[in-house]
C-alpha cells in the first residue's frame, strides 16, 4: 500500500496548453491557403458553369437552326434588312447616328415581327426608366435641399 504518486493539491487549476510557434505559423498558413483555395474553387465553378451554359446554348441553337419554324427566316430577314438600312442611312452621319439609326431600325424591325414580346420589353424598360428617373430626382433634390439648409442657417 505504498502510493506511487502523492496526493493532488487541494486547489488545482487547469491551464490549457498554449500553441507553439510552429503550430501558430501552420495555422496562419492553413487559413491563408484556405481563403485562396476557396476563391479558386468559386472562380472555377463560375467559369465551369459559364462554359456549360455556352455549350448548351450552342447545342440548342444548332438544333433550332437545323429545323427552323417556317416563319423564322422571313422574320430574321426583316430584322436584318432593317438594321442594314440603318447602317446605310447613318454612313455619313455623326457617331450618335451611326449607333442610333441601326439600333433604332433593328428595334422597329423586331417590334414588327414580334409585337407581343416588344410590348413586354417596352413595359419593363419603361418601369425601370421611371424608377431610375425617380432615384435621380431624389438624389438631386437631396443635394439641393442640403445646400438650401446650409445657406439659411
Amino acid at each position: 500500500q505504498l502510493p506511487i504518486y502523492g496526493a493532488p493539491p487541494l486547489k488545482s487549476k487547469y491551464i490549457e496548453e498554449q500553441p507553439g510557434c510552429l503550430q501558430q505559423q501552420l495555422l496562419a498558413l492553413r487559413s491563408t491557403i484556405g481563403h485562396y483555395f476557396g476563391w479558386c474553387q468559386s472562380a472555377y465553378v463560375f467559369v465551369r458553369n459559364g462554359i456549360m451554359d455556352s455549350i448548351q446554348f450552342g447545342k440548342d441553337a444548332y438544333v433550332y437552326l437545323n429545323n427552323p419554324p417556317p416563319e423564322f427566316l422571313p422574320k430574321a430577314a426583316v430584322i436584318t434588312v432593317s438594321g442594314l438600312a440603318g447602317v446605310v442611312l447613318a454612313r455619313k452621319g455623326s457617331r450618335f447616328k451611326k449607333i442610333a439609326y441601326p439600333l433604332g431600325l433593328t428595334t422597329v424591325g423586331y417590334s414588327v415581327c414580334y409585337p407581343a414580346q416588344s410590348v413586354v420589353i417596352a413595359k419593363v424598360t419603361g418601369k425601370k426608366l421611371l424608377c431610375a428617373s425617380h432615384q435621380t430626382y431624389e438624389a438631386v433634390r437631396s443635394l439641393w435641399a442640403d445646400k438650401e439648409t446650409v445657406t439659411k442657417v
